[in-house]
């Protein structure tokens, strides 16, 4: 084996080094923030754009180097669209009053992650989202409850771990 092939496979068991431990830290960091902001959600209805835009940075940053990793910049594009994706539906749901623009700006985050993972998860992370909102909702209009706003933040979060979860079963089973 000459110095030119031992080099290039030490440099692809780097990049895959580099890669599994940015895909790693990605993850985490969503994890991170999405507890900082599921716990201000429940408590003040409200997403901080500090946080939101911490998470935001911290997942390009991240799958952006999983890109330069992996010489494949498919899943950071996919990312980025996911966001836009994410970020537009949420809009036009706040447009017509639905929910609140903090929603729409987090919204940028989870469309981030989900469009990483696919775009069949970008759809059924939203839908986990939604689904669990609403049971959520269900026993206080049951109950004709005045205040029935929808902490909706850590459901996006939870659409977003549920999907991830999913991601790694469908994968670990092909």
């Amino acid at each position: 084996m000459s110095d030119r092939e031992q080099n290039s496979g030490m440099d692809l068991a780097t990049a895959n080094t580099l890669s599994n431990f940015a895909y790693f830290a990605t993850w985490s960091w969503f994890i991170a923030t999405a507890i900082m902001l599921s716990r201000v959600d429940f408590r003040e209805r409200r997403l901080p754009n500090t946080v939101v835009l911490i998470a935001y940075l911290g997942g390009l940053l991240g799958f952006t180097v999983i890109a330069f990793s992996r010489a494949d910049f498919t899943l950071l594009v996919n990312a980025a669209l996911g966001s836009v994706i994410a970020s537009l539906g949420y809009l036009m749901i706040h447009l017509f009053g639905g929910m609140g623009m903090g929603d729409v700006k987090y919204a940028g985050v989870i469309g981030l992650y989900l469009g990483s993972l696919g775009w069949t998860y970008l759809y059924l992370g939203s839908l986990i989202s939604f689904v669990g909102a609403a049971l959520w909702v269900l026993p206080q209009m049951l109950s004709n409850r005045e205040n029935r706003s929808v902490p909706f933040g850590p459901f996006m979060a939870l659409g977003v771990v549920a999907s991830g979860f999913i991601a790694i079963g469908v994968t670990a089973g092909a």
